[in-house]
C-alpha cells in the first residue's frame, strides 16, 4: 500500500515504522520535548527533528528517506492533533519508574504516559541459547570458598531475574579486607545480566540517600561499592527504607517530589568490616571473599588470568544469554526467601563475628555508662533511652544485653505510684520495700538512689509523675 504526497509515493509500512520509532524516542510536556533516555534536557521542535533525521539515517538504512515521507512522519507525529497510539509524540505526566514487565519506553496512563526506565538487554534477544555457565561458573567457584554462600547468592540472583518486576528485602554485601579479590568483577557480571542500561553504580550511598535520588531509584540494579556508614546514620536509615519498602519518595531536579513504586535490588561491597551493621539485622547477607587469589595471594596470577577471561566472556552476547538461561531455569533452594533473611539459620561466619563484636561494643559502653553513674537499679524506660540516645543503637536489637551483663528485671512500686513498674537491678543488689539493698549493708530508697545517680538538676525518669515505662 502506498500514499501520495506532492506526487511522491512512499509505503505505508515505511511511514508507520519511522513514525512509531520517533514517538518511542521522545515525549512532550509544557510545549517542550524530551528524549526518553535523557529526561533532564529540554528540547525544541527543531531539536527533535534534527535528532530524528540522524537516527533515521543510522537505524533505518533500508528505508528511502524521501522528503515526502519525512514530511508526513513529522507532520503526523508532531503537528497534527490526534490520539492514534504510537503515531503521535505522547504527553508526559512527569512520572517515571522501572517496569521490567513492559517492553516499551513509555506506559500509557489516562491519556498521558509514564516513562519506563527499564530496557531489555540486547543479549536477551537471543532466544535459542542453552543454559551454560562457562567462564562465569569458573569465576564463581573460585571467589566463593563456601558452597552454602555461593548457593544463597545464586538463589538471590536467580530470584531477582525470575521476578524482575518484584524486589527482594535484603541484599548481598561482599566484603574482603584485601584488594583485588574480584568483588567489582562480580558486580560487573551481575550488571551485565540485568543490563547496563538498568544498572547504576556509585561509591557509597551519597546519590541514593541525597535529595535528587530519582535517577538511582528508577533503575533495577543499584550497586554501591566501598560502602562504609556510621551506625544509625541518616544514610543508613534511608538505606533500610529502600531495602524493605516498595514505595518510596523520589525527586528529580526541577520536579516535585513524589511517592513512587520501585523494584530496586541492591548489591554492596566494602574493604572494611561493616561494624556499623546492627546485631540481628536482616537486611544484609555478608559474604567474605577470603580466597587466596587476591592481589597479594599465592594464586594471584591464576586469578588475574581468570578475571581476564571472564571480562572477554562477558563481551559475548551469546555467552551471557547462556548464563541468563541457567539462572532463569535454576530451582531455588528449599527454605530460600528473598523477602526474609533468617540470620540465625543462614548467617555466614563473618556475619556472626560482626554481630557479636557489635553486641560486645554496645554491652561494654552501656556497662561503663552505668558504672560512671553509680546506678544499681535502672527503670526500663531509661535503659531504652540510654541505648537509643546515648549509644545511638536500636533498643529492639539489644533487649538481651542487660541480662548478659548480669542484671535482672523486677516490677516494683516507687515515687508514689500505685502500680508496679519494670526496673533492672544490678547483680548483687535487690529491691525490698522500696529500698535498694546490697553488699556491706547498702540500703537506699529507690527514689533517692535514682536521683543521686544522675547529674545535678536532672530529674530521674518517673520520679515526679507516675508514667508507665515503655517496654521493649
Amino acid at each position: 500500500m502506498t500514499r501520495k504526497d506532492n506526487n511522491e509515493e512512499y509505503s505505508r509500512e515505511d511511514f508507520e515504522r519511522l513514525t512509531e520509532a520517533l514517538c518511542s524516542w521522545f515525549i512532550r510536556r509544557d510545549s517542550k520535548y524530551y528524549d526518553v533516555e535523557h529526561l533532564g534536557t529540554k528540547l525544541s521542535k527543531d531539536d527533535v527533528t534534527y535528532i530524528a533525521l540522524s537516527r533515521f539515517a543510522h537505524e533505518f538504512e533500508d528505508v528511502e528517506h524521501t522528503p515526502a515521507l519525512l514530511r508526513a512522519v513529522f507532520d503526523h507525529a508532531i503537528t497534527k492533533k490526534h490520539a492514534m497510539p504510537g503515531l503521535t509524540i505522547p504527553v508526559w505526566n512527569g512520572r517515571e519508574y522501572c517496569a521490567p514487565a513492559v517492553d516499551a519506553s513509555t506506559i500509557h496512563e489516562r491519556g498521558s504516559v509514564t516513562v519506563n526506565t527499564w530496557r531489555r538487554p540486547p543479549y536477551r534477544l537471543i532466544e535459542d541459547a542453552s543454559p551454560a555457565w562457562g567462564v562465569a561458573g569458573e569465576f564463581l567457584d573460585f571467589v566463593f570458598t563456601r558452597r552454602e554462600e555461593r548457593e544463597r547468592f545464586l538463589d538471590w540472583l536467580a530470584w531477582c531475574l525470575q521476578n524482575e518486576s518484584d524486589k527482594p528485602n535484603w541484599a548481598p554485601f561482599l566484603y574482603s579486607e584485601t584488594k583485588g579479590s574480584g568483588k567489582s568483577t562480580l558486580c560487573s557480571l551481575v550488571a551485565r545480566l540485568f543490563g547496563e542500561e538498568n544498572t547504576v553504580s556509585q561509591n557509597n550511598v551519597d546519590k541514593l540517600s541525597g535529595r535528587f535520588n530519582a535517577p538511582v531509584l528508577t533503575k533495577k540494579l543499584v550497586i554501591c561499592e566501598e560502602l562504609n556508614l556510621r551506625q544509625d546514620s541518616p544514610q543508613g536509615n534511608a538505606l533500610k527504607t529502600y531495602l524493605t519498602e516498595s514505595r518510596v519518595m523520589t525527586e528529580r531536579k526541577g520536579q516535585d517530589a513524589e511517592t513512587v513504586d520501585h523494584c530496586c535490588c541492591f548489591l554492596f561491597t566494602t574493604n572494611h568490616a561493616p561494624m556499623w551493621i546492627e546485631p540481628e539485622d536482616r537486611r544484609y547477607y555478608i559474604i567474605e571473599f577470603d580466597h587466596d587469589g587476591h592481589a597479594a595471594g599465592p594464586r594471584a596470577e591464576e586469578f588475574s588470568a581468570l578475571v581476564g577471561r571472564l571480562v572477554e566472556f562477558m563481551e559475548d552476547e551469546r555467552a551471557m544469554a547462556g548464563v541468563y538461561r541457567a539462572l532463569m531455569e535454576r530451582r531455588l533452594s528449599n527454605g530460600f526467601s528473598a523477602k526474609t533473611l533468617n540470620v540465625e539459620r543462614d548467617g555466614t561466619e563473618i556475619m556472626r563475628r560482626i554481630h557479636a563484636a557489635s553486641e560486645q561494643t554496645v554491652r561494654a559502653q552501656l556497662r561503663e555508662l552505668l558504672d560512671d553513674r553509680g546506678q544499681h537499679v535502672v527503670p526500663e524506660g531509661e535503659v531504652v533511652k540510654l541505648i537509643r540516645e546515648e549509644l545511638g543503637q536500636n533498643p529492639n536489637s539489644t533487649r538481651h544485653i542487660m541480662i548478659e551483663m548480669g542484671w535482672s528485671k523486677s516490677k516494683v512500686k516507687w515515687g508514689g505510684c500505685e502500680y508496679a513498674r519494670a526496673i533492672w537491678v544490678r547483680d548483687g543488689y535487690w529491691v525490698e520495700q522500696g529500698r535498694v539493698k546490697g553488699p556491706g549493708h547498702y540500703s537506699q530508697p529507690i527514689s533517692e538512689h535514682l536521683a543521686g545517680a544522675r547529674q545535678p538538676g536532672a530529674a530521674a525518669p518517673g520520679l515526679d509523675v507516675c508514667v508507665e515505662a515503655p517496654l521493649y
